[in-house]
């Protein structure tokens, strides 16, 4: 009866060890990667898979070693891309400037031919066009009231030589009609002098 219970401990601690061995054989790894994933998924990882002994973390060297790399690969990615962005900054950065200077040179040859444009040469004098065109505008109205003055002065002139010629119209007529009166008397008289003279013989 002894060998008997004996034999049906002995059978439950194995069943026990199969049942806690079949548990240790079907747990779940945990799930990531050393060697793909982020830097913190990795981290995650590396604790997942650590053993804790009386509150400290073991971590095996090889993974640790696999991590430093990873982290090395990272920072040396990361800077590679740095100084990727810098030179890509630093080539922008002379593209704006030469944008900057061909703008300012645009600038400059607008200006120009904007002040070009506003103005020109007028007897080897640089002229804008709006002092050009209040100069000739001047010298209109200057012709202008040159030309009034000239046909005013030419119409009283005109009166006055109509006039003097009505008067010397008049002075001929007054002449003609003198002088005809002048003959006919002188006729008269020569007549009468000619009777005079027939009446005497």
């Amino acid at each position: 009866m002894r060998n008997f219970t004996l034999l049906v401990i002995l059978m439950a601690v194995f069943s026990i060890g199969n049942v806690f061995g079949q548990a240790t054989a079907t747990r779940v790894p945990p799930k990531g990667s050393l060697t793909s994933g982020t830097l913190d998924s990795q981290f995650v990882y590396l604790y997942a898979i650590s053993r804790t002994q009386n509150g400290i973390e073991h971590v095996r060297r090889p993974n640790l070693e696999q991590i430093r790399k990873n982290v090395a690969d990272t920072i040396r990615a990361l800077t590679k891309e740095i100084t990727d962005l810098k030179s890509k900054d630093g080539n922008q950065q002379a593209m704006v400037d030469a944008m900057t200077d061909s703008l300012v040179l645009v600038r400059q040859e607008l200006q120009t031919a904007q002040q070009e444009k506003d103005s020109f040469s007028f007897i080897g004098i640089s002229l804008k066009k709006a002092t050009y065109s209040l100069i000739m505008w001047g010298i209109v109205l200057l012709l202008a009231a040159a030309l009034a003055v000239f046909i005013y002065r030419f119409n009283q002139s005109h009166v006055v030589t109509r006039d003097t010629k009505k008067a010397i119209g008049d002075l001929q007529d007054e002449f003609e009609q003198h002088r005809k009166k002048a003959m006919e008397k002188e006729q008269k008289l020569k007549r009468q002098l000619q009777d005079e003279i027939n009446k005497r013989m």
